[in-house]
């Protein structure tokens, strides 16, 4: 047997190794990147407030992710209120509260919450 063709029968499976173990580590990376979670939400901007109206009731307004569930919760009413937003991400919806209320302010995107911003009605 020549020395040329006992090194194409050594080459081959040593080449088929090295491709088999590429695609095992290539496989395995891939498989981590998916089971590796999210990172989470960014907590919102304070809403802007304005008001009391003369019906008790105050207008958040702000920005968040498009097409995110803007929401606040009276902490003192219980009252929640909120509102889809559209491509720009810009809310404004009403809340019952009174000057001193202590309120929260979150919004849902897809799946995910965000952390809560507390702030009082002043």
């Amino acid at each position: 047997m020549s020395q040329r063709s006992k090194q194409r029968r050594g080459g081959a499976p040593q080449r088929r190794s090295r491709r088999w173990l590429l695609m095992t580590l290539g496989s395995a990376f891939l498989a981590v990147g998916c089971l590796s979670p999210t990172l989470p939400l960014p907590p919102p901007d304070k809403p802007d407030v304005e008001g009391p109206d003369q019906d008790g009731y105050v207008t958040l307004s702000g920005w968040v992710p498009a097409y995110s569930l803007a929401q606040a919760l009276n902490l003192r009413t219980g009252e929640i209120a909120g509102q889809v937003t559209d491509a720009s991400g810009r809310y404004e919806f009403k809340l019952r509260a009174e000057m001193g209320d202590d309120c929260v302010f979150w919004f849902d995107d897809d799946t995910e919450r965000s952390p809560s911003v507390r702030f009082e009605i002043r």
